[in-house]
């Protein structure tokens, strides 16, 4: 299994495109860890949202501001894949991303 961890921060202009285009991969056995840097506008809301939908997906909020590279290792921790994806708030994936990089390792 491969995780995809992303750290987001007042994201909600990007998240859902993010989102769909990681769900739409060819490659579906995955987990999405998602660490919230305490985001002040709507992305923990579309997060739960998605969350609820894709039980794939493992939401978490931080209860303070860790800052970019702290929430990074943060959701690397929560990861158990064998293998980790790194994926920033506003990537949007060809839908064999994953299939690419799991060919190549």
């Amino acid at each position: 299994m491969i995780s995809i961890a992303m750290a987001t921060y007042n994201g909600e202009k990007f998240i859902e495109e993010q989102l769909d285009s990681i769900l739409a991969q060819t490659i579906k056995d995955f987990e999405i860890v998602i660490c919230d840097d305490c985001s002040n506008d709507r992305t923990f809301f579309i997060l739960e949202q998605y969350a609820k939908k894709y039980p794939l997906i493992k939401l978490h909020k931080n209860t303070k501001n860790l800052g970019f590279r702290e929430n990074f290792l943060q959701a690397i921790n929560l990861c158990t894949g064998d293998f980790i994806a790194l994926c920033d708030q506003d990537d949007i994936w060809n839908e064999k991303h994953l299939e690419i990089l799991l060919n190549n390792i």
